[in-house]
């Protein structure tokens, strides 16, 4: 479900939950960003057989995404909006100066060590509600009750000289000089109890993709359906024969060909079904070529759910 405005359906958000959509939104670009720019390197438990021209791991001081554009300012917008909500939420009101105005980054960062010291750079902002006591052999709470850190780490030190490399290139001084430790101490700050929205936003992102993606599928195969004609798409849907039909023996996971929603010929590939529901189909259709990914056919079974969920 994608986040709603400050003022959807009539409900003002808090100046905290904006400032934790905010931080979410620029916080998953960054985070996809540091996944796709992992190197691979072979791993094997003989050095003797370790690859000598395998990737090197990835450390703290590597770049950080050095292709993506505006990089150190959605750093700089995450780190400022993460910020103020802790403070927010840890000291109401030291968030802003004497002008009322929110206080930068940098300054956040001094408040934060001011309130809790900090030990090699590190501050760790204890958690105000403590975990709730469960009774020794109570199984079943230990699996039910969510299991939270007891403080949130914030690398004032790491993300100081983040902020001091991203100046030259948000202020036409130069190149930036954000690297991968900088946006992993970013992302720890998700921990903090006034944060902790990374993994909505990355669902929402998921869904998004997945719908833009099927909607420019659906695009390019209605292109090629409008190219071949009518008659040449009947004709090949009579000469169709699915390469994925069930076979007891030879193919157990089988399915029969489905609708395609482009071309409306019964000549849609199941390859499998959707994930989470197990009842809207993924593959690709053998006649327009429209192709439908597994994140798709899951957003169209979840719609399908919620209809089936009105009419009863």
């Amino acid at each position: 479900m994608a986040y709603l405005s400050p003022v959807a359906h009539g409900t003002m958000l808090s100046m905290n939950d904006q400032r934790a959509q905010e931080f979410a939104r620029c916080a998953v670009v960054l985070a996809a960003e540091l996944r796709e720019t992992q190197p691979e390197r072979a791993v094997t438990a003989d050095p003797e057989k370790a690859d000598p021209f395998a990737a090197p791991a990835p450390t703290g001081d590597d770049p950080f995404a050095p292709s993506m554009a505006g990089r150190e300012g959605v750093f700089d917008q995450a780190l400022s909006n993460a910020l103020a909500a802790i403070v927010a939420s840890e000291w109401p009101g030291e968030e802003a100066d004497r002008t009322g105005r929110v206080r930068s980054a940098s300054a956040l960062l001094k408040l934060i060590e001011e309130h809790v010291p900090a030990t090699g750079g590190i501050v760790l902002v204890p958690d105000k509600d403590p975990l709730p006591e469960i009774p020794q052999g109570d199984t079943d709470s230990l699996l039910q009750a969510p299991r939270f850190s007891a403080h949130t780490r914030i690398d004032v030190r790491t993300l100081q000289d983040g902020i001091e490399a991203s100046q030259a290139a948000r202020h036409g001084r130069g190149a930036g000089g954000l690297q991968r430790r900088h946006i992993e101490a970013l992302l720890a700050l998700d921990g903090h109890r006034s944060l902790g929205v990374m993994g909505e936003e990355q669902q929402d992102r998921i869904q998004r993709l997945a719908q833009e993606e099927d909607t420019a599928s659906q695009k390019r195969a209605a292109e090629y359906l409008e190219h071949i004609g009518g008659e040449e798409a009947a004709r090949r849907a009579e000469n169709v024969t699915n390469p994925n039909a069930y076979h007891p023996k030879h193919n157990p996971d089988g399915h029969d060909l489905d609708t395609c929603p482009v071309c409306g010929h019964e000549t849609f590939c199941v390859e499998g079904l959707d994930p989470v529901f197990g009842r809207v189909g993924y593959g690709q259709c053998l006649v327009c070529t429209y192709i439908r990914t597994s994140g798709a056919a899951e957003d169209v079974a979840f719609t399908e759910h919620l209809r089936s969920m009105d009419d009863n």
